[in-house]
């Protein structure tokens, strides 16, 4: 009797903005030049304009990448130009990707949109009336490039968690108007740099557990939160916190130290803050993702957690479980096709809890990456295998498949 091949879902994907995301959605007449976004100048001079100031890009900061490289500003152009999938902006490139590297199903993220904290240094951005325009904006788009196949393409709403009443609005509306199927937010303070397991997020954890959709953390290399990237200097000329201004060198770190270190180490306190910090103890049918931080080093951190709460047990005033039995009852982990003890965690954390990510069209990712997960898995059972390809993604983000 044949078998029947298993679900395929790439439970984190991306999204590329087109360039005139937000020029064509937001109100001229009210934000003017604020409108992110971005151009080309003498041919090969990309530029991101944000809040009325360059944000990213610009001539100063690619002759100095491009001199650094050995290369000219234009073959620097050409190479970020050579970068850029189709299927980051066209839902029906995406789908033709998919098919080509045997993909049912993409659950996805964005790329700029990432990108609107709290601290970030354009004053414009810490207005959050222009914030909450510019993050409905990509929600509409987001939910129309979804639109092309209702089946296959899902997404994550962003929301402007520095101000957790707007944050809960948004998520409602994304959630019951748009048909997105949660909210990500970056694993990182929002409100007054207080700590996530701070009372003032719990109208927004209470609005997720009452619509039943998950919170995905997702980090991203950036100064615009209070996490690793900002703090320890991670990033480019951290002083100033304008990257744009800076140069990459082994003192100046950039978005390979950025991902390599912030983003795990701001996963692990966050990760801490919830299931030490009382969160899941609040919202117990809340579900959390934890993504694109790696996973090989959630069974040993979840293992040191339950020993220091078993050994210095104040917490256990306000939690009834182990942070473990947290995990396993409402959290997932997000792993990449190349993390060699993917397997093993599984069996660790429970086949059950893991999620796979391919990171498209990101420089990360690369063709082939679900058949990578699925020769990672192949020792485990058959059942086991299919939850980790597909079925746990539906789980996680209750996909109506």
């Amino acid at each position: 009797m044949a078998m029947t091949k298993p679900l395929v879902i790439d439970a984190d994907g991306h999204t590329m903005e087109p360039d005139d995301l937000w020029t064509q959605r937001m109100d001229a007449s009210r934000w003017g030049d604020w409108i992110p976004r971005k151009g080309v100048e003498d041919g090969c001079y990309e530029i991101t304009y944000t809040g009325g100031v360059v944000r990213a890009g610009g001539r100063e900061l690619q002759d100095r990448l491009a001199a650094g490289a050995g290369i000219t500003p234009q073959q620097f152009y050409d190479l970020l130009a050579s970068l850029r999938v189709p299927g980051g902006y066209d839902p029906h490139a995406r789908l033709a990707d998919m098919d080509r590297d045997g993909i049912d199903v993409a659950v996805l993220y964005p790329s700029q949109a990432m990108f609107f904290g709290p601290l970030d240094p354009i004053p414009a951005l810490r207005d959050i009336d222009f914030v909450a325009d510019c993050i409905r904006a990509y929600n509409d788009w987001v939910a129309e490039y979804c639109s092309a196949a209702p089946t296959r393409l899902f997404a994550m709403a962003a929301v402007p968690l520095q101000d957790v009443d707007r944050a809960v609005a948004e998520l409602q509306r994304a959630v019951d108007d748009l048909g997105l199927r949660g909210a990500f937010i970056r694993p990182s303070a929002y409100v007054d740099e207080l700590p996530l397991s701070h009372p003032v997020y719990d109208p927004f954890w209470a609005a997720a557990q009452e619509l039943d959709v998950p919170v995905a953390l997702h980090p991203g290399v950036h100064v615009d939160t209070p996490g690793a990237c900002r703090k320890f200097g991670l990033v480019a000329d951290s002083e100033n916190m304008m990257v744009t201004n800076s140069s990459v060198d082994e003192l100046h770190g950039g978005s390979g130290l950025g991902q390599a270190v912030g983003n795990t180490v701001d996963m692990v306190v966050t990760m801490g803050r919830l299931l030490m910090g009382g969160v899941c103890e609040r919202f117990p049918r809340l579900r959390f993702l934890f993504l694109e931080a790696g996973g090989g080093w959630i069974p040993t951190q979840l293992e040191r957690m339950d020993e220091q709460v078993k050994a210095f047990p104040l917490e256990k005033r306000w939690l009834s479980l182990l942070p473990s039995e947290y995990f396993k009852r409402q959290c997932y982990a997000g792993f990449e096709a190349e993390e060699w003890n993917l397997a093993a965690c599984a069996r660790w954390l429970g086949a059950d809890r893991v999620l796979w990510a391919s990171d498209y069209p990101h420089p990360e990712y690369h063709p082939g990456v679900a058949k990578e997960v699925e020769e990672a898995i192949a020792e485990l059972t058959d059942d086991e295998q299919a939850r980790i390809l597909g079925r746990n993604a539906v789980d996680a983000y209750r996909l109506p498949l």
